[in-house]
């Protein structure tokens, strides 16, 4: 439960009224009257407490989060006068607990994609308010009945354009799959979700018709580099390192992690963003969320073109609303995934069909690696 506290307000003395002889007043009487002016003193602090309208956004940490305290929770503050109160570490699992127990502590959740179909099944979010969340410039591609697309990331392809040889150089998953035909370390994510997406379009699948996946193919074209690769990797943060180090020529990735570590210490890191996949993080509202009204219009505020555009600049993470796009320089656009998919480069990630066979398609792929 959030409070909110405020100081104020001096109790009067009843020593210091002309109209009170202490003489002539009881012990019980000089009580009661002390108690009834304490309560008429804290009237004015308690009605400032409750004046203050709060909302509470769980979201991932991190620099993304500092970020969107910047960009969009004090401008929201500002412009509306709502206390945004944001707090880290958000996942599924704490908001089915808060749900189901109907103590529900946040009101916005950061969400994966995967989550919106997942929490809907088990009934853990609020419908959206089309009068208040309008965004009519976000594509229907990401927007449900229970949350709305706000931040678009790519899984991709990065190489270290120094260890690796010119005529090595991918610009495909083939690519990527042809180990003897372009020599160096290969890295990929130890987990079924993008590989599998991925190890389809080496093997010749079109992006417009990765979905519903062909599983068996897919861990097909895996079988041919299993052994091959130097480093399966299961941590995000791994892979510029692994990269920039040179322990590894190429390697799938967030394009977030390696734009990051290419600002910061200027790796000579390169993204192809063909054949990339683009996944999105949503914005959604716990079922019995204490301040869902405030929600809903906090929901508004963060899925609007310039401040979206902003964010882009600040983090390098896409805007939904493909306003924002309009917004941003030749150069800007360049480095986000919105803009990559918008061009017809990259496909976008099936939260549905991950939703529904993400634990099946976990249990094949921790068979597959023990064979």
């Amino acid at each position: 439960m959030t409070l909110v506290y405020q100081r104020g307000g001096l109790f009067p003395s009843l020593m210091m009224r002309r109209n009170y002889n202490m003489s002539t007043i009881s012990r019980r009487r000089l009580g009661a009257l002390l108690a009834t002016s304490m309560f008429a003193s804290l009237l004015p602090a308690a009605h400032g407490a409750m004046a203050q309208e709060t909302v509470v956004f769980a979201g991932w940490g991190g620099s993304i989060q500092a970020a969107q305290r910047k960009i969009y929770f004090d401008a929201f503050e500002k412009e509306t006068g709502i206390r945004v109160i944001d707090v880290p570490d958000n996942n599924l699992a704490k908001i089915k607990a808060m749900v189901e127990s109907g103590d529900v502590q946040w009101d916005v959740s950061n969400a994966l994609g995967l989550w919106i179909p997942q929490g809907a099944a088990d009934n853990l979010w609020e419908k959206l308010d089309d009068a208040v969340v309008k965004a009519d410039n976000v594509p229907e591609a990401y927007r449900s009945d229970y949350g709305i697309g706000n931040a678009a990331y790519g899984q991709i392809l990065a190489y270290n354009t120094e260890s690796t040889d010119k005529a090595s150089v991918p610009s495909t998953w083939a690519d990527f799959w042809d180990i003897d035909g372009k020599p160096g370390a290969r890295g990929l994510y130890d987990a079924p979700r993008y590989t599998l997406e991925f190890a389809l379009l080496a093997d010749g699948v079109a992006p417009q018709d990765l979905y519903p996946l062909d599983v068996d193919r897919a861990f097909a074209s895996l079988d041919k580099i299993k052994h091959k690769v130097a480093v399966w990797w299961d941590q995000f943060p791994q892979v510029p390192i692994l990269l920039a180090s040179g322990e590894l020529d190429m390697s799938s990735s967030s394009h977030t992690r390696i734009r990051d570590v290419v600002a910061r210490e200027n790796v000579p890191l390169q993204v192809v963003w063909n054949q990339g996949l683009m996944t999105v993080d949503w914005l959604a509202i716990p079922r019995g969320a204490k301040n869902a009204a405030n929600a809903m219009k906090l929901i508004e505020f963060m899925s609007r073109a310039d401040l979206q555009a902003e964010f882009a600049r600040e983090t390098g993470i896409g805007p939904t609303n493909e306003a924002a796009l309009e917004l941003l320089t030749a150069e800007e656009r360049e480095g986000l995934p919105s803009y990559h998919y918008q061009q017809g480069e990259m496909a976008l990630f099936d939260t549905a069909w991950w939703a529904e066979n993400s634990d099946r398609m976990i249990e094949r792929w921790d068979a597959w690696k023990l064979k």
